[in-house]
């Protein structure tokens, strides 16, 4: 599982490459596991590193690492060695949810699949799901919804331009979800404890759209890539959605010979 892992990290050392062949599984090493000792290692190892040219590649690796393991991954510029520190749980999530997964997506699921007596499942189609956003004037620009992993229409993605606009657009939709507490944790709270059993779940779709009651939703970032199909894989980035914020709200300088090209349209 390390060695996955650490294939993992490299893609999050370089935010903008492919992270094809990588596992997205985020392991939760017990402190006195040889996998934790050996993260902990390698982040030392990471930061130390003064090898000629590889210098900003060590320095991307050791977030990457701290990333994964929910520790802390800033270190003073004038700190000789670095000793791993573990972050409240609401600050790790937070360096999680920074890395975005570029164009932005989200991640819907289909609840109902996650119960284990078939007669309780609701198929929901791609076109179900188009109609159920368009409905909510959740569509803005160009988007694609398209089964993700596993395809047994259990997650779908809708896929938005990676645009500022596109990206304005996908946050909309997360935070659509989030108001109506069918986000991210609220679908890994209900589905790890089997709390959508079939009584809740007949209750639940009692006079209202199916879909309003069974999709759950929220932004992509990177331990999502397990989510993705194939072809999705291939073509995502990760990127630094801090970063991504910054250049949007960044000054413009007047005498910028660029003015007449939009930025939205060019990054």
């Amino acid at each position: 599982m390390l060695c996955l892992s650490i294939k993992f990290l490299l893609a999050l050392s370089k935010y903008s490459v492919h992270p094809t062949a990588v596992c997205s599984h985020v392991c939760n090493f017990n402190s006195s596991s040889k996998e934790f000792m050996a993260a902990q290692n390698l982040v030392q190892h990471a930061f130390m590193s003064h090898k000629i040219g590889l210098r900003a590649q060590h320095l991307g690796l050791h977030k990457a690492i701290c990333v994964l393991m929910g520790w802390n991954s800033s270190v003073p510029c004038d700190a000789i060695t670095c000793v791993p520190e573990i972050l409240p749980d609401e600050e790790a999530f937070a360096q999680k949810e920074d890395l975005m997964l570029w164009p932005p997506l989200v991640v819907i699921h289909n609840i109902s699949m996650s119960n284990n007596n078939p007669e309780q499942q609701k198929v929901i189609p791609i076109e179900g799901v188009e109609a159920f956003l368009r409905g909510k004037g959740l569509v803005g620009g160009k988007i694609k919804v398209c089964l993700g992993k596993p395809a047994d229409q259990s997650v779908m993605l809708v896929k938005f331009l990676g645009t500022f606009t596109g990206l304005g657009n996908a946050e909309k939709l997360h935070k659509y979800f989030a108001e109506k507490k069918h986000g991210r944790e609220e679908f890994e709270h209900n589905t790890s404890n089997n709390i959508n059993n079939s009584n809740s779940l007949e209750e639940e779709t009692q006079g209202g759209q199916l879909e309003e009651h069974l999709l759950y939703g929220y932004l992509g970032i990177a331990e999502d890539l397990d989510r993705l199909d194939f072809n999705t894989k291939k073509r995502i980035l990760i990127k630094s959605k801090k970063e991504i914020q910054e250049l949007a709200n960044a000054p413009v300088k007047t005498d910028d010979k660029s003015l007449n090209k939009i930025a939205d349209d060019k990054y």
